[in-house]
This record gives C-alpha cells, structure tokens and sequence, in this order.
C-alpha cells in the first residue's frame, strides 16, 4: 500500500522523472497519507500532477476537491505554522489528552489507557519542549506498567488505580503540555559554545563565545559526598553546574553544550534518566535554566583527548598556566573548525 501511495503521489524513487513532482519539492508519504514541502508554486503543480496520476490510475483522493497549499497545517499530531515560525500540538491531540485528563483525576484508568496516556504525553512533550524527567516518578510508573503489559503480567483491560502521587504528576504533567506555548522552530544563530567535563576529582567548564572568541573557564573540586557519585552523575552535575553559569547576556539565543559522556548527551536530548534520580535531576536543572532564559539548546560528543574542559576537571584553576590556555584555545579552534573526529 505504501508503495502505491508513493507513486499516485508521484515520489521520485518510485516513479519516472517524467511523472515525479517538482525536484524542489520534498515528498513524505505514508501507507495512507502524503505531505508534500516547498514553495507554495511548486506544492501547487505537485497537487496538479498528482491529480493526473490519480485520474489515470482510477485512484481517489479524499477530499481532493478542498485540498490547497498552506502555511499552517496539522500532521501527526503537531500543528504546524510556517508563518510564524512556532509548532504546537494539534487540535485532535489536545481533545484526546483532555479526555485523559478527565480519567486521570478519577483515580483509575485501564492498562492500555495509561500505555496510550504515556505515548501521547511523550510526543506532545516533545512537540513543545516539556521536559519529560521533570516527572520523574510518573515515567517510571508508566515505564513499569508497559513491561507488564509486555510480559504478560497484566491484561490490557485490567483496572489500575491510581496512587495520590502518581495521580498529582500525570495531573500536573497533562497540564504542563496543554497549558506550554507554542515553540518556535526558526533557526537561530549560535551565540555560546560550552565544553563540559568531569573527572573523580572535580568538575570544568569552557565558554566560548562565538562572535569574539573569547574563552572563559571555569572549574572546582568536588566534596566529599560528590567523590561517592558515579562518574556519569559527576558528569551531569557538571552539566547543571556550567550551564548555570551561562551569563543572561545569552538569553535567546543558542547554546552548543559539548560533552565526552555520551549518558549525558542522551539524556539532555531526551530530557529524562530512569537509571538515577541524581542524574535525572540534574540534567533537568540544567535545561530549565536554559529554558527560562529562552535559550536554544544543541549537544554534542567530543572526544575526551580533545575536549578542553578536562584540564580545569582535574587540576585547581589557579594550577592552569599561560601554555594551558594556549593547549585549550587550540582544542577550542579544532573542534569549531571540524578538525577532530565528532559524533553530533
């Protein structure tokens, strides 16, 4: 069926050159549904040739008759506004998590209900940039509740009552999407380059500001309770810890944070951590930082030889000298120029 619906639409890996839609045109098809990208003039002889293939083939679209180029639009649950440059979620996502939230502050809900609840609250989060480990307890819940389903232990019709707790954090969580503005999607220009790191010894930091260059680092010794952490916990705290030193002078704009731990680069992206609360926690602080001062966020993975924060990781500030700077500066220049092995 997908593959039928990619020629009716014209798809250039499926058909003739002669019977695909405009080059400047990106296609997205799906077994029943297709998006077609571009300039509102070549989306309008994408729709013109599709018609002609559709006619030809004896196929029908649905609601052919109405179908036009537009700026804003909803797909896959995410309403999209070209114009303004913001998505959010779609009208239909929005009816269906009201719904849930309904059955939520009854107190019980059947399995399959709150597997559904999960999967719709982590892809609206996503859409408008909720962070999902700020519900740290709720996400376990709901992860342990799929592996029963999965496992058999559960039925998908059984009832599961809801603890106080739980309920207050789906409650809250429903809430948090439905209540988040809109998010913009236009890029921006990066304005701050952040390597980060940790060792067993202490944490470090560099900013680099990307119009002047200029570098400023930062670092200190961990206390003895910290020492007891796992170095991927030590890692994320000094996530939070250099990211809150990101001066107000960068709100709104963009921040690259880069890390050699590829635990924290996961979870900044994906705004949760299971494994460890500490972790967790920490992580979430940073990216709330970040978004009350409106800031952008990339991370990325560097190797641990060429990370620059390493050095103020592991030895006092005060212990850095001029030829350190230099070393840093360099690693700085290698990795802004693309001159090291990277992972984005």
């Amino acid at each position: 069926m997908h593959t039928l619906t990619s020629t009716i639409a014209g798809h250039p890996d499926f058909v003739k050159t002669v019977h695909a839609v405009p080059a400047a045109v990106t296609v997205h098809t799906w077994v029943d549904n297709v998006r077609y990208a571009g300039s509102r003039k070549d989306v309008l002889e994408a729709s013109r040739k599709v018609d002609e293939l559709a006619a030809r083939s004896k196929v029908t679209w649905k609601d052919a008759d109405t179908r036009t180029a537009s700026t804003r639009y909803e797909f896959i649950g995410v309403d999209w506004d070209h114009q303004s440059g913001k998505v959010g979620i779609s009208a239909r996502l929005s009816k269906k998590l009201a719904r849930d939230l309904v059955e939520v502050r009854k107190g019980a809900m059947s399995a399959s209900g709150l597997e559904t609840l999960g999967g719709r609250l982590l892809h609206a989060s996503a859409i408008v940039g909720v962070f999902v480990g700020e519900f740290y307890f709720a996400l376990k819940f709901l992860r342990r509740l799929t592996n029963a389903l999965n496992r058999g232990e559960k039925a998908v019709d059984q009832t599961v009552r809801l603890s106080g707790s739980v309920q207050r954090l789906l409650d809250g969580w429903v809430r948090a999407v439905l209540e988040k503005r809109r998010m913009p999607v236009a890029a921006r220009v990066p304005s701050l380059t952040v390597f980060v790191d940790a060792s067993l010894e202490g944490w470090g930091g560099v900013l680099v500001d990307v119009a002047t260059n200029a570098i400023e680092v930062l670092g200190s010794r961990w206390s003895r309770k910290e020492k007891g952490l796992h170095i991927n916990e030590l890692e994320a705290l000094a996530f939070e810890l250099c990211v809150s030193a990101v001066p107000d002078k960068y709100a709104g704009g963009t921040v690259t944070v880069v890390v050699d731990n590829t635990t924290v680069q996961g979870v900044a992206r994906k705004g949760a951590c299971l494994r460890s609360q500490t972790l967790n926690d920490a992580v979430v602080n940073g990216l709330t930082r970040l978004r009350h001062m409106n800031i952008s966020l990339s991370v990325r993975w560097v190797k641990s030889a060429g990370n620059p924060a390493d050095l103020p990781s592991r030895v006092p500030l005060s212990a850095i000298s001029d030829k350190n700077m230099a070393d840093m500066a360099l690693a700085v220049r290698q990795f802004l120029t693309g001159d090291m092995g990277l992972v984005v």
